[in-house]
């Protein structure tokens, strides 16, 4: 099972139809009193957790909105997986072409700006590191490198002469 991508009203009626095929199936070969005993006696509750669960709602917020305990919204993941990941896989193939297509914009953005001295000029340094920032902590988040915050004490020249004036007291009053 395939779904091509969930951007228009279509494929959310795509999605829903697969997920109406999927609880008619499980609700069709389960026996009485096993599995599929949600989709046997309220299909449209099964259609709903199914839905939240392929949107990635957790599952307290499910359990909670829907009234299903935990063992069955259990049972519904493992008896629909292939829809649920199958529209996990859409969605996130959808959010990665969004992804390509915001920073495709963004650098283009950055060249305009770059080239125009006027802009450039209204540009504050700030939006630029921010920016810069911004990309390189993601960078090292995708590579799993932590951003590392690292604080330096320096001595300045007076804390220096500070430490030698009082060691020279406490050498002396010895």
């Amino acid at each position: 099972m395939e779904i091509k991508s969930l951007g228009d009203s279509g494929d959310e009626e795509k999605l829903a139809r697969e997920i109406a095929d999927s609880v008619q199936f499980i609700g069709q070969n389960s026996r009485v009193g096993r599995a599929g005993k949600m989709e046997l006696a309220d299909p449209e509750k099964a259609c709903r957790v199914i839905a939240l669960l392929c949107r990635g709602i957790p599952d307290r917020t499910i359990m909670k909105e829907t009234g299903v305990n935990t063992h069955p919204l259990e049972r519904l993941k493992r008896d629909h997986a292939d829809v649920i990941l199958a529209t996990k896989h859409s969605r996130a193939v959808q959010a990665t072409r969004l992804q390509l297509k915001a920073a495709t914009a963004l650098e283009r953005k950055l060249e305009d700006v770059l080239e125009d001295d006027e802009v450039r000029a209204k540009t504050t340094v700030k939006d630029l590191a921010m920016g810069y920032g911004i990309a390189t902590d993601k960078q090292r988040a995708i590579h799993g490198e932590g951003t590392v915050v690292t604080h330096e004490h320096k001595v300045t020249l007076e804390d220096a002469r500070a430490a030698i004036e009082e060691a020279k007291k406490e050498v002396i009053d010895v």
